[in-house]
């Protein structure tokens, strides 16, 4: 069995902005302390996941495509830390719109990261910034730990691995 960091992307990995939906490299910034944190947990042989809610989608306001494009340009900055994200899960949908179990705090994508990966839940973990995050962990038996949106992690006392 493996175990997991998984991460919430907006607010976690990245900079909240102005805009509530970041689809664009040019509006996606790290957030610091980021590749630190991400290289302490790889170095302890965490596989890394992140499972983001993608609504935008939904909305029309960026395509599959472009998040995709995004989310291939976050792994490239990672690798060239010597960062490997292991997976990246994402739920296009948007409750005013469709229903569905992946959108957190539904726990669907992290049963399917669970099972894609042989997951341990019992040492794993997930670092989100909003309480929907917390209670999709909690659904999949996964400890959550609430962070502050855009903050840096290395400043959290005990969080990363020694």
């Amino acid at each position: 069995m493996n175990r997991a960091l998984f991460l919430d992307r907006d607010g976690v990995i990245n900079k909240k902005g102005k805009s509530y939906y970041i689809n664009r490299k040019a509006d996606f910034e790290f957030n610091k302390g980021i590749f630190d944190t991400l290289s302490a947990f790889a170095a302890k042989g965490y596989k890394i996941i992140i499972i983001t809610n993608q609504g935008g989608i939904a909305k029309r306001l960026y395509t599959n495509e472009d998040t995709i494009e995004l989310h291939e340009y976050m792994v490239r900055q990672f690798a060239e830390r010597g960062i490997e994200i292991t997976a990246i899960y994402f739920c296009p949908h948007h409750p005013d719109i469709e229903e569905c179990n992946c959108r957190k705090p539904g726990n669907q994508l992290f049963e399917q990261a669970i099972a894609d990966f042989e997951i341990d839940r019992n040492s794993s973990l997930m670092i989100g910034d909003s309480e929907i995050d917390i209670e999709a962990a909690r659904r999949s038996g996964i400890k959550g730990i609430l962070v502050e949106p855009n903050c840096d992690l290395t400043t959290i006392p005990g969080l990363i691995p020694k």
